[in-house]
């Protein structure tokens, strides 16, 4: 799968989630609730922890190391924590009662920060970053209720870029790993429960799971002239769980 398909997959998206346009003469009538027929479009935005292998293997590399300030004459151990973060476009059509076909168009990052404490400089560089789209089932729990839990499992493409260890790059002495493609499959799954109010407006909570698969070709290989750790992978993965937020429109065909 190349960025010619994405590409495709885009469009189609978009084709889908417009082809109806004219139902939304129909968004002043009250909330239907999740049932067959009906049509989710909107933007969602998500935050929270990643983990992984890759994210364990940066931790070894980096553990025992310091870093000296010299405004200051200090000397801080090298202590640093991950965040995750994406934003996007969703399109959800539901055939049938209880059951939908989603989609997500979505920009994802993991980024790194040092924890040299307030009174220090601290560093954000984004570790890993992509452009993604998923499908998957959707189950619904409810039928044309204001109410609503559904559960998605997901999968997908992901065109992307890596960077180990990318602060000490920037403020230490060795050299870190240039920012390299790894596109490949991501994994997801997502628990929303969800409101539908008058006017169409649809609203839902969440937790997500992401999990990006990493084929490492050539091998990322790092030595700490500090420590003599070394950081050497051919592949790995970074996941993370999410709260999820989503925003939109529901109508139906």
């Amino acid at each position: 799968m190349n960025k010619k398909i994405i590409l495709a997959l885009i469009i189609y998206f978009f084709q889908i989630a417009f082809a109806n346009a004219s139902v939304f003469e129909e968004l002043d009538k009250p909330p239907d609730g999740a049932h067959g027929g009906q049509m989710l479009l909107g933007c969602f935005g998500s935050v929270g922890f990643p983990f992984g292998s890759l994210i364990n293997a940066e931790k070894d590399f980096v553990k025992g190391d310091t870093y000296y300030f010299s405004e200051s004459e200090t000397t801080k151990e090298f202590l640093s924590t991950h965040l995750a973060y994406d934003f996007g476009l969703f399109f959800e059509y539901m055939p049938i009662d209880y059951v939908g076909i989603k989609s997500k168009l979505k920009r994802a990052y993991i980024v790194q920060r040092t924890l040299f404490g307030s009174n220090f400089n601290n560093w954000v560089k984004p570790l890993y970053s992509c452009y993604s789209f998923l499908i998957g089932p959707s189950v619904h729990f409810t039928n044309r209720k204001q109410w609503d839990i559904s559960l998605t499992p997901m999968v997908g493409y992901s065109i992307a870029k890596y960077k180990p260890t990318p602060i000490a790059e920037q403020i230490k002495d060795y050299p870190g790993e240039k920012r390299r493609n790894v596109n490949g499959i991501v994994y997801g799954a997502e628990l929303n429960y969800a409101m539908y109010f008058s006017g169409g407006l649809y609203f839902s909570i969440g937790f997500d799971w992401n999990k990006y698969s990493l084929s490492l070709d050539p091998e990322v290989k790092l030595e700490n002239p500090i420590t003599h750790k070394v950081f050497e992978e051919k592949s790995g993965d970074l996941q993370s769980i999410n709260f999820l937020l989503s925003v939109g429109y529901a109508f139906s065909n």
